[in-house]
């Protein structure tokens, strides 16, 4: 008698409206480098005890980076048991005199699975990402989205705190928070570490920021031991966006805030201080120096600055930076400029195109987005036409879009706002005369990001 295979069933990673757990130790850096004897065995027992919890209740980790574990679940209910399981497990564990803290952010939202195992659904991820950025170690916190699928449903003696409304760095809109109060769990907390606590002026960025880990990365690192940074490139690279999205990643490292200093607008460089003065609240002195005002104020600050636009003032704004840090040990500046200003101590940081497939040998359809260039002329483009998509007969266009415009943000944001009116394939033969084409930018926007002819003037 023949007998019966049966292939084992393996569940499916959840997608679609996916609830997503992200996960990782507080103050994980410092505790490795404390205690470099213990510190794999402490880690490997915090895996240990997430697997399990996350496992037990029909979870997927998908991602273990470093301390750092991001699992996917199908309801949002799962999801919560999954983190105070997580908690209580970890609390009553015997550490010694070295606990391990984890903080634990859910969010629910839309993402799917690709065929290679990873997630797309830029917005959900960020947004889950951030939520998890703020917690303290010991605490479970909510997006509102998720709030609302588990509040009926909540396990004997937990209840949700209300924690209002943050700002989260990169979210365009408020996200309003929850803490889950479980018992025998910490509850009391310090505010959390939102924007809305640390004193700045970033404004907020109505769309998504693409890509650009690596240079993210970078700029990080180089800050540790940098006072001046210059972002260096031509127009329209995204220096401004780059040195923005890099200041709210850091923002918590300043104590005294991170503030932009907008220099495009000024075309006298004697105004350079009393605008800066303004742009700390400082009101001004009329017997007093502006730069004796701020490097006096800046003396013992811990302050991060974004110079931004300085390349038609760069002689003005090199003296400037440079007697301020003379006068402030703790201050950092990003500074934004098509030159270095040339000052000692100054490190430079070219920023580059957005990453490009190559023409001649296109990726799948599904492998496309990958690539920063492809990923951010279809979210404009989808933002410009919401039926929008990217499909196999129109992917080598959009392609051939992206690399006739050398990968430049602005450029490709400017042509795939033309997807209103024209399909991919006209927006890429009328590329021959782009300055004619690349036209109507944001009404609001500054004027040289309105045309692609006006930001090569700028340049």
């Amino acid at each position: 008698m023949q007998s019966l295979h049966y292939e084992p069933l393996i569940p499916s990673l959840p997608t679609g409206t996916v609830t997503f757990l992200f996960t990782d130790i507080e103050g994980s850096t410092k505790l490795a480098r404390e205690q470099p004897d213990r510190w794999e065995t402490l880690r490997a027992r915090h895996h240990a005890i997430l697997y399990e919890a996350i496992g037990t209740n029909k979870g997927f980790v998908f991602q273990v980076i470093g301390d750092q574990f991001c699992a996917a679940f199908h309801t949002a209910e799962d999801a919560l048991h999954a983190a105070i399981k997580s908690q209580t497990d970890l609390y009553s564990e015997p550490w010694g005199n070295v606990p391990v803290k984890v903080r634990m952010g859910i969010h629910t939202g839309k993402a799917e699975i690709q065929d290679n195992g990873e997630y797309e659904g830029y917005l959900t991820l960020c947004c889950v990402q951030r939520v998890m950025s703020v917690v303290y170690g010991g605490q479970v916190l909510l997006s509102n989205s998720t709030a609302e699928l588990v509040r009926a449903e909540l396990p004997q003696g937990v209840f949700l705190l209300d924690l209002k409304e943050h700002q989260l760095k990169g979210l365009p809109n408020p996200e309003h928070l929850w803490q889950v109060v479980a018992p025998g769990l910490q509850q009391d907390f310090p505010s959390l570490q939102s924007l809305n606590d640390i004193p700045n002026n970033l404004p907020l960025q109505l769309t998504s920021f693409i890509g650009r880990e690596k240079e993210l990365g970078d700029i990080k690192r180089l800050l540790t031991d940098t006072h001046l940074l210059t972002l260096t490139g031509p127009g329209g690279t995204g220096k401004s966006r780059l040195s923005l999205q890099a200041a709210a990643d850091l923002l918590h490292n300043f104590l005294n805030g991170v503030w932009l200093v907008e220099l495009a607008p000024v075309s006298d460089a004697s105004v350079i201080p009393a605008t800066m003065l303004g742009v700390l609240n400082l009101p001004a002195e009329k017997y007093r120096p502006a730069i004796n005002m701020l490097c006096d104020y800046l003396h013992n600050k811990e302050i991060l600055l974004i110079l931004d636009n300085c390349e038609h003032l760069v002689e003005a704004c090199a003296l400037l930076v440079d007697s301020l840090l003379h006068a402030s040990p703790n201050l950092r500046i990003i500074a934004s400029s098509r030159e270095a200003l040339g000052i000692a101590g100054e490190v430079c940081y070219r920023v580059p195109s957005l990453g490009l497939p190559a023409l001649n040998h296109l990726p799948q359809l599904e492998l496309l987005s990958q690539y920063e260039a492809v990923r951010l002329f279809i979210e404009r483009a989808c933002a410009a036409l919401p039926d929008f998509h990217i499909t196999n007969e129109n992917a080598p266009a959009v392609v051939q879009i992206c690399r006739r415009l050398d990968g430049i943000p602005l450029a490709i944001e400017l042509a795939a706002a033309k997807v209103r009116a024209l399909s991919v394939d006209q927006i890429a033969k009328r590329l021959d005369d782009r300055f004619r084409l690349l036209t109507g930018g944001s009404r609001t926007a500054l004027e040289r990001h309105r045309t692609l002819r006006a930001m090569l003037d700028w340049s």
